[in-house]
């Protein structure tokens, strides 16, 4: 069975597939989480940078005074924020896809274990 996600990838969901089959699509749905974590990060940035450097682009001639101040001081603390969300969205992805790789490494291992113990029957 296979469905679209909500990033427009494709996610099969096995029904009676060897083991093999079934960690191969579980490898290809972890690699396109990964890759949508990073284009929703670099997405959530964007907006984020836009929208600070129009607000900042704002002339005191037009908004000044204790509102202003008290924008920019809140500002300062969204962009701290938001550094942060931006550094735990890289690491979610980047964890993602260490796990990928090494249970893709087991998997090798594994198949090749039990090949070789087919061999001996």
């Amino acid at each position: 069975m296979s469905t679209d996600d909500r990033y427009g990838g494709d996610v099969s969901t096995p029904a009676a597939t060897t083991t093999t089959t079934t960690l191969s699509a579980d490898f290809d749905v972890m690699h396109a989480v990964a890759a949508a974590t990073d284009a929703r990060n670099e997405e959530i940035r964007g907006m984020l940078q836009a929208f600070v450097a129009r607000m900042r682009a704002v002339p005191p001639s037009i908004w000044s005074g204790l509102a202003a101040a008290r924008f920019h001081e809140v500002l300062d603390r969204w962009n701290a924020e938001s550094l942060s969300l931006n550094h735990a969205l890289a690491r979610i992805a980047e964890t993602i896809r260490l796990n990928e790789r090494a249970l893709r490494e087991v998997a090798e291992t594994h198949s090749h274990r039990i090949a070789a113990a087919g061999d001996r029957i």
